[in-house]
């Protein structure tokens, strides 16, 4: 026992150079980290030391915003495109296209189908001043009919008149009866025939019809009177 306690009390071993003395038994423990722990308080009001980060148990809430459309988003027609400089095609507008129409300037509407435009697109063309020329009425006739010669060199009639650009050409849908109408006036352009059936096509979608190829491709355009340019005012 008496060795056991001479060897506890011997001095610790003296450190080599470069080296921190090694500590002795009996030296005192380390002191505890005197940080004071963090701690956080709950919306509620509750503290709770375990987080580093307000806690809750409620939902978290979700704000709910009404979305009302701006003036400045403007919504094209159905089938709406660029024919020509001063002529566009479409099928029949609703209230939701008509502040982008009002952009356009339109001067003249020529509308194919053999009913009449819908009342909210009849009063916006007054509103406007738009002159409305209803080709084709027939209370007889179903939307699949075909477009009459006659119909047919009206609406070339009207669409050729500068005085009438910008022109709006439509039907119900703006697929067969317009499409029957842009394509002749590609033909009366000198398009080849697979450019015309394939713009055709392409407003058409899967309802192909065969018979609207048809006329377009045996269509005599030297029954319809191309009106000569306007002669140059700077010569």
């Amino acid at each position: 026992m008496a060795a056991l306690e001479l060897e506890s009390d011997a001095p610790a071993p003296a450190a080599l150079p470069g080296q921190h003395p090694l500590p002795s038994s009996s030296s005192s423990p380390p002191l505890a980290d005197s940080t004071p722990a963090r701690t956080t308080t709950t919306e509620q009001g509750h503290l709770d030391p375990c987080c580093s980060r307000p806690t809750t148990d409620a939902p978290p809430r979700v704000a709910v915003c009404r979305v009302r459309p701006s003036k400045r988003v403007f919504v094209p027609p159905p089938q709406y495109g660029l024919v020509e400089e001063g002529l566009v095609r479409s099928g029949q507008p609703s209230e939701l296209n008509f502040p982008f129409l009002e952009r356009l300037g339109l001067k003249s509407c020529v509308w194919l189908a053999p009913e009449e435009p819908n009342e909210p697109f009849q009063r916006f063309l007054q509103e406007q001043h738009i002159t409305l020329h209803h080709l084709g009425a027939d209370d007889y006739a179903a939307t699949y009919d075909p477009l009459s010669e006659e119909t047919v060199l009206q609406a070339l009639e009207l669409i050729l008149d500068p005085a009438n650009a910008p022109c709006l050409i439509a039907c119900g849908q703006g697929r067969h009866r317009t499409g029957t109408v842009c394509g002749l006036l590609r033909k009366l352009q000198r398009w080849n025939l697979t450019a015309i059936l394939e713009e055709y096509r392409r407003y058409a979608g899967p309802k192909v019809r065969q018979h609207n190829e048809q006329f377009i491709e045996l269509f005599d355009v030297q029954l319809c009177a191309v009106p000569r340019p306007a002669p140059d005012s700077s010569t």
